[in-house]
């Protein structure tokens, strides 16, 4: 009685069925989003750019030209939380956290830059144009959002570089040209950056 052959042994490579290159493109996606923040509003944005645009309305009132700095320390506040309020919302949407590593990457990059800024307003305020007070403020922020533009999408980065390019420019502005500065800066640049993350990035 003679022996069974045994089967030919297949040379090429073992085919992947299409539930296992599914499955492949699902980690690969995961792996990247970890490093990358993409929870950054475009709704949160806009409402920063809606609420610097009111502040440029108040401080244009005679009356209350003068409290231009509180005025604008109070705006930073609400748009602040507004944008925490819509990042929130947006993780949630997302079923992230912001807690997670990139997230708290996102947050300790940017940080230093509120800080500097804070610090160098109470030293410069009473002492120097407000236009250098201005231009300090556009340009630490847009260090802070180019930084943060190495994890977070595109747009961040972009926008960082707008910022700090005029805050550069507001360095060397005449005096009485803050507030139109400030409404093209947090205002108009917010207002872009918002309107490209919700068109391009899931609101």
């Amino acid at each position: 009685m003679s022996a069974t052959p045994n089967p030919p042994r297949q040379l090429g490579p073992t085919p992947i069925d299409s539930g296992a290159v599914e499955n492949l493109l699902y980690i690969r996606r995961t792996i990247e989003a970890a490093h990358t923040f993409t929870t950054v509003p475009g709704k949160g944005c806009i409402a920063m750019g809606i609420t610097a645009l009111a502040a440029v309305a108040l401080e244009s009132f005679p009356p209350l030209t003068a409290y231009w700095l509180g005025i604008w320390v109070g705006a930073a506040a609400i748009a602040c939380a507004l944008a925490l309020w819509f990042m929130e919302q947006k993780a949630h949407a997302q079923g992230l956290s912001l807690r997670r590593a990139v997230a708290r990457r996102f947050f300790m990059t940017l940080a230093p830059a509120f800080l500097a800024g804070a610090i160098l307003t109470a030293a410069l305020v009473g002492r120097v144009d407000r236009e250098l007070i201005t231009g300090t403020w556009l340009l630490l922020y847009g260090t802070g959002l180019t930084a943060c533009g190495l994890f977070a999408v595109p747009a961040v980065f972009t926008a960082g570089v707008a910022f700090m390019a005029l805050g550069t420019a507001t360095l060397w502005l005449p005096p009485g040209s803050s507030h139109v500065v400030l409404a093209l800066g947090f205002g108009g640049i917010h207002l872009a950056l918002g309107a490209v993350i919700v068109r391009h990035h899931g609101g």
